[in-house]
């Protein structure tokens, strides 16, 4: 996230390295180095569970997962937050209390954060759908691109109700 001009110019320098990297945007990777060189004037959140933090903890590699914590909290020192998602997926069950856990011992602050593919709830059903119209699946196939119903954008009662639980990931919202 940008917080001012400099992290625009920086962001943009990021941007041009990975389309200048892999010719496309699609699947960006940034190297350590580069975020190094380009983090003054950005906030970074971790990714959630698809996040590289993340995917490291569902492969089960705690200590590399610790590791890149460690190596983006000396990146982007008070501008790195570790994002807490709960959509009812497997993923964010397993990778929460582990974030849980590195966001303390590493003093990293948590935010709340909400993927939003539809507006309302009862939308899923015709979002589900198009997933399927777009990668020529079927509804009733299990393994398959899906949502589920939770990825609505949730007003901030409903974010609040979720994550009563960890109140300072929704004040932190405030503060980004």
């Amino acid at each position: 996230l940008v917080k001012n001009d400099l992290g625009y110019r920086n962001l943009l320098k990021i941007l041009a390295h990975i389309y200048k990297k892999n010719g496309s945007l699609e699947c960006p990777q940034v190297p350590l180095n580069v975020l190094e060189n380009h983090s003054d004037g950005l906030i970074a959140l971790t990714g959630g569970p698809n996040g590289p933090i993340g995917y490291l903890i569902t492969k089960n590699q705690l200590d590399n997962a610790k590791n890149l914590a460690n190596q983006l909290k000396s990146i982007f020192k008070d501008n790195l937050y570790f994002e807490i998602m709960r959509h009812g997926l497997k993923d964010e069950t397993i990778t929460e209390p582990i974030f849980l856990k590195l966001a303390y011992d590493l003093e990293v602050p948590l935010v709340a954060t909400n993927e939003a593919y539809f507006p309302r709830r009862e939308m899923y059903e015709a979002h589900d759908a198009l997933i399927c119209i777009e990668e020529k699946s079927f509804i009733s196939q299990r393994d398959r691109n899906r949502k589920t119903p939770e990825h609505y954008f949730k007003n901030i009662k409903e974010m609040e109700d979720l994550f009563k639980d960890l109140p300072e990931a929704i004040e932190n919202t405030i503060v980004i």
